[in-house]
């Protein structure tokens, strides 16, 4: 999936926690942690974006790639959270499931996801998150509900200032 749906989709699913952009966070650390990183990294020694040469990328960006979508990764890294802050920290869920939304979204013959890493190296045979009617279909997906999400957040904000403004209101 491209890098801004998952931040789109971490708020959406995150939205009604106390701080929802740690949610986004979590959901962007798989693709920040490796591709952004490479993303600068090539910026700065090639001078240039564009889709990358699979065979130009060096192997330090696919083990970034490795660990930062990996389930068994990301869920050693919340466990630990968990035994040092004695609670879930809810909005770290994001990170696996923007990893579980790559291995439904990635193909075996284009940056498969690690999923597994370091116990497998099986891949999942997703679709392509490229594919004309996937992007359609997700972005309206995406577009719709945060419009939804904007729409009930005023309607219960309307109700608050009625029921404070509104004596009668018991």
């Amino acid at each position: 999936m491209d890098y801004v749906a998952h931040g789109c989709w971490s708020y959406i699913i995150f939205h009604k926690i106390r701080r929802p952009f740690l949610a986004v966070i979590f959901g962007l650390l798989p693709d920040t942690s490796s591709w952004f990183v490479y993303a600068i990294y090539r910026v700065i020694s090639q001078g240039g974006f564009g889709k990358p040469v699979l065979s130009e990328v060096p192997a330090w960006a696919f083990i970034l790639y490795d660990i930062s979508h990996s389930i068994v990764v990301a869920f050693a890294v919340i466990a630990a959270a968990w035994l040092i802050a004695r609670r879930v920290l809810i909005y770290m869920l994001a990170w696996p499931i923007a990893i579980v939304m790559d291995l439904l979204t990635h193909r075996r013959d284009f940056l498969p996801t690690p999923f597994l890493w370091p116990l497998s190296d099986w891949r999942f045979p997703g679709i392509s998150w490229g594919t004309a009617w996937f992007m359609a279909l997700n972005w309206g997906l995406i577009i719709g509900l945060l419009i939804l999400i904007r729409v009930r957040s005023k309607r219960a904000a309307l109700q608050v200032k009625d029921a404070v403004c509104d004596p009668e209101q018991g």
